[in-house]
């Protein structure tokens, strides 16, 4: 593993296990998890590039009784990474992609996408499919997306706020607190059941067609400080873009352009999924917070015209929703 770092300024000196480069993470067990990856491949890659991480309390992570749009948004959780980089605490950051919004840090650009994990949504407990559920079932989560989704297709279940670690939700699960919660399939798959302390059979992931995962979800993202003619820096980047895994970023274009366009922030309940096969296809969907309105989109477009596509999508999502005025009145 990746050895802990202490509070300093980076190296200039060239990247040698003396002088690592430096990985900002937020300390949660699945954060570490994902940035372990990244350091690992670094490590194994045909550079053996030596990595230290510095592991870091967001605000998000310490403050657990609010939901995250009333905190500010998902960006909680990267704005503390950035800051540790724009002061030299480190030199790249590695986040959740779906944590990432529209607009980061000045100075930065994201250097890689990992290859994505399973994207999906999972129902936890004992009930199989959302539709099993009991009559208003208490129903556990943070985001407004799965929120408006669960109330679009079971108005009767009442959805109460899940924040902490994933072994915090599980354990509130455990208690009796929730009849069930909602997940990411990449997080539980990356944690691992043996970690977790929980069955398989516990885990039962959401089709596409009946939950739209959100914009960037199972995907790693790398976020490095932008070139500036350093010679450690362009080590840094050359190094972090072979991580790079093209399909995946072309996917996460079309998504977060999208995201773009709708002003996405973690107070609208969007939906996006992007596939890249030859061909890129892709769907969105737009929810009011309530579930009552919801919305749909798809296409597909070339590679090159990922953006565009996005962008496209996201056009049609607000005709149908009668323009911009639905965005502020569900808090967009």
């Amino acid at each position: 593993m990746a050895p802990l770092v202490k509070k300093g300024m980076i190296e200039t000196a060239p990247i040698s296990k003396e002088n690592p480069v430096r990985l900002a993470s937020r300390a949660s067990q699945l954060a570490m998890a994902q940035t372990h990856e990244v350091a690992r491949r670094l490590d194994q890659g045909p550079d053996q590039i030596a990595c230290a991480i510095e592991a870091l309390s967001t605000r998000g992570d310490e403050v657990l009784d609010r939901s995250l749009a009333e905190l500010g948004g998902k960006g909680l959780f990267v704005k503390t990474l950035e800051a540790a980089m724009l002061d030299g605490r480190a030199e790249a950051a590695v986040h959740s992609a779906k944590d990432m919004e529209s607009d980061f840090a000045e100075g930065t650009i994201i250097a890689a996408f990992l290859e994505r994990e399973d994207r999906r949504d999972a129902l936890i407990g004992p009930f199989p499919r959302i539709d099993d559920l009991p009559d208003g079932a208490v129903v556990g989560t943070a985001s407004v997306r799965r929120s408006a989704m669960l109330k679009s297709r079971r108005p009767d279940l009442r959805i109460r706020l899940l924040r902490g670690n994933v072994n915090s939700r599980l354990q509130q699960l455990a208690d009796g607190d929730y009849d069930a919660i909602i997940l990411a399939m990449a997080g539980m798959n990356r944690l691992g059941t043996n970690r977790l302390g929980i069955s398989t059979t516990e885990i039962h992931p959401i089709a596409e067609d009946i939950f739209l995962p959100a914009a960037g979800q199972g995907a790693i993202a790398v976020q490095a400080l932008a070139p500036d003619g350093s010679p450690r820096r362009d080590a840094v980047l050359t190094a972090l873009k072979g991580l790079d895994h093209p399909p995946t970023a072309i996917e996460l274009t079309a998504e977060r352009a999208l995201l773009a366009a709708l002003d996405g922030t973690c107070r609208t309940p969007i939906g996006a999924s992007a596939r890249f096969d030859n061909r890129l296809t892709m769907k969105a969907a737009l929810f009011s917070p309530d579930g009552s309105q919801a919305f749909f989109a798809a296409g597909e477009a070339q590679a090159d015209d990922a953006a565009a596509l996005g962008q496209r999508l996201a056009i049609d999502l607000l005709e149908q929703a009668g323009g911009r005025a639905f965005l502020a009145e569900t808090g967009g």
